[in-house]
């Protein structure tokens, strides 16, 4: 039985000989951007350099992998079930390129990729930017919107590094650990001219709600709780953005439930909630392929103290 391993790993390796693997490299871009003259161009060579080196990718796979299809190139079944592994791969060799590298942030120029919605970013980037402009002047952030479904995917494609979320992602390429618990609250304007010290649940259902999501269409968070009570609160706005809603809520007779710690930046009654819901919990994700990069390890140290030392629990 070892022998049978040996010559089959033996096997594999002469085959990794005989394929650059600039040519994956390659494979995920035209995946990415399903057109070689746009691949040619984020890879700043020529299409045709593009073109052979699909060819060769196409020879080692004994596949297409790629075909014209209304002016872009649509991957074959075989390209879509080996990119995940293929990017998942290029990360890895990366990580080890970049594990015993020395790394100062001081001197450091590197460029971390955040997924955050916009509590998220309220919450972190202040202090984060803060200290890194004292501590690390030459790092940069960038931080996008990404639908919870497309994480994993965004990860293994390497247009990740972190993510802030809720404990709701579940992919094995993934490690995550918890940064903050919080509540939600309803708030109102100072004097409301229907509520005093308390919060009944009639009157949480009857008063007037903005709602925030940035979805266009179905039932938040909240809604779906009060939905299982057989409850529908009276929802006269809906919102992008949570950060946006307060100054609202402030100028008018709508009621706002989010978070408590967003709550405390405003000038606002605070209410607990009538019913019960479960609390708010926000986790960094990272791809588990990084846990022992230099730069990520201490990008996490940093991000960890912030929420320990900053941000109520």
């Amino acid at each position: 039985m070892r022998t049978k391993n040996t010559n089959n790993r033996a096997k594999i390796n002469m085959q990794l000989h005989k394929i650059d693997l600039n040519l994956f490299i390659v494979f995920d871009v035209i995946y990415r951007e399903r057109n070689l003259t746009k691949a040619a161009e984020a890879l700043f060579i020529t299409q045709p350099a593009v073109s052979n080196s699909l060819n060769r990718l196409r020879n080692a796979f004994n596949d297409k992998l790629f075909v014209r299809q209304s002016g872009n190139m649509v991957p074959t079944p075989l390209a879509e079930n080996v990119i995940e592994r293929i990017r998942a791969s290029l990360v890895s060799l990366e990580s080890c390129l970049n594990e015993h590298d020395d790394f100062s942030p001081k001197s450091s120029t590197r460029k971390f990729l955040f997924a955050m919605n916009d509590t998220s970013e309220s919450y972190l980037l202040p202090l984060l930017m803060d200290h890194l402009q004292k501590h690390a002047p030459g790092i940069s952030v960038e931080s996008y919107g990404v639908q919870r479904h497309d994480l994993a995917r965004e990860f293994a494609a390497g247009q990740l590094d972190f993510a802030l979320d809720v404990p709701l992602i579940n992919d094995s390429q993934l490690t995550h650990k918890p940064l903050v618990h919080d509540k939600y609250v309803c708030v109102a304007r100072k004097k409301h001219p229907e509520l005093d010290d308390t919060l009944s649940l009639e009157q949480y259902i009857s008063l007037p709600h903005i709602n925030v999501s940035s979805r266009r269409k179905g039932q938040g968070y909240i809604d779906m709780y009060l939905n299982r009570l057989g409850l529908q609160r009276n929802i006269l706005l809906r919102v992008q953005h949570s950060r946006a809603a307060p100054p609202i809520a402030e100028r008018t007779n709508m009621l706002l439930t989010i978070p408590k710690t967003l709550a405390q930046d405003h000038d606002l009654q605070v209410y607990d909630l009538p019913f019960e819901l479960p609390e708010l919990d926000w986790h960094l994700y990272w791809p588990s392929n990084y846990s022992n990069d230099k730069a990520h390890q201490w990008m996490r140290e940093v991000i960890f103290d912030i929420f320990k030392h900053n941000i109520l629990d």
